[in-house]
C-alpha cells in the first residue's frame, strides 16, 4: 500500500496542517487542540452537544472531554445545561463570548478545506467524498460502532 494514502487514512498530516493553523489561536486564547476542537464541534452541532454526541466522534476519551469542557467553562466560552427530561445528560452551549473565536475557528477550517482540495476538480471533489463516507462507514462497522453521516 503506498505509504501518502497511510498518512492520508491516519489524518496525521491532516492533524499537523490545523495544528499549524490553530497554533495563534491556542496562544492567543489559552486553550489547547482539545478544546479548540470541542469549541468548534459544539459551533456546529445543533442539539447534538451532549458529552455522548462528543464521544461519538471518536476523537476524545470521556475523560479529555470532562476537561475540556471544564476548562471552557471557567473560560467562560461554554455554559452547561442540565437535561430536563434526563437528569443524566448536560447540554453544553457557546456564551456569545465564544462567538468569536467560533468564528475564527470556522475560517482556520475553511482554510484547510481549501488548501486539501486545491487542484481538485469538482468530479474529483465528488469521488473523494463518497469514498471517505464508505470508508467512515466500513471503519464504524468494524469496530462496532454506529454508522453516522460525515
Amino acid at each position: 500500500m503506498d505509504y501518502s494514502l497511510i498518512t492520508l487514512l491516519h489524518g496525521m498530516k491532516f492533524r499537523k496542517l490545523l495544528e499549524t493553523l490553530c497554533r495563534s489561536l491556542e496562544e492567543q486564547y489559552g486553550l489547547n487542540k482539545t478544546e479548540l476542537q470541542i469549541l468548534f464541534y459544539l459551533h456546529t452541532a445543533g442539539g447534538k452537544n451532549t458529552c455522548k454526541d462528543i464521544m461519538e466522534l471518536k476523537l476524545f476519551t470521556r475523560g479529555h472531554i470532562s476537561q475540556a469542557l471544564g476548562h471552557l467553562m471557567k473560560k467562560g466560552y461554554v455554559v452547561i445545561v442540565q437535561d430536563e427530561k434526563d437528569r443524566r445528560y448536560t447540554h453544553n452551549h457557546l456564551t456569545d463570548q465564544a462567538g468569536t473565536l467560533a468564528e475564527e475557528l470556522r475560517e482556520i477550517f475553511r482554510r484547510a478545506r481549501d488548501i486539501l482540495m486545491q487542484g481538485l476538480t469538482e468530479e474529483e471533489k465528488r469521488i473523494l467524498a463518497s469514498a471517505a463516507k464508505k470508508i467512515n462507514k466500513n471503519i464504524d462497522q468494524a469496530i462496532g460502532g454506529k454508522e453516522r453521516a460525515i
